[in-house]
Formats: C-alpha cells, structure tokens, sequence
C-alpha cells in the first residue's frame, strides 16, 4: 500500500510540473503575441500622427479680421496678386 501511494505520490509531483511548465509556455506565447500587438499598434500611432502634421502643415488656411476682409495664411508673403505689402 505504501509503495503504491507513493508511486501516486510521485505520478502527481510529475504531473503538476507538466502543467506548471505548460501553464509558463502559454504565458509566454501570450505575452509575445501581446507585446507584438502593441509594437503594432505604437508604430500605427506614430505613424497617423506624421501623417497628420504633414497635411495640417501642407494646407493654406484662410482668416477673417475685423473688416471682413479674408487673409490667406500661405508661405508666400504678400497680397493675392504675390506683390510685397
């Protein structure tokens, strides 16, 4: 009887370092697919936000004073016609 509740014993022991290395290898995959995702999603990030201030750089906005008369805020200085103010 002892020695056969001691093989169980030890069949157990066996047992449970199987599944607690199984249980660290899945936690593993988990964590690399996961860290991956977010390496992804950063780069996606980071990349929207480039492209953002390229097209907020790249477009003419246009402003009212207080007379009503439309300025155009472009790289060229000066009046619509390009003559210096």
């Amino acid at each position: 009887m002892d020695n056969e509740k001691q093989k169980q014993v030890t069949k157990m022991e066996g047992l449970e370092r199987f599944f607690a290395t199984e249980v660290i290898e899945q936690s593993k995959r988990t964590a690399k697919r996961w860290f991956a995702a977010w390496v992804i999603t950063f780069v996606a990030l980071i990349i929207s936000n480039f492209v953002w201030l390229y097209v907020f750089q790249s477009y003419d906005y246009v402003s009212q004073d207080g007379s009503g008369v439309n300025t155009y805020e472009t790289d060229i200085n000066g009046d619509l016609n390009g003559a210096e103010d």
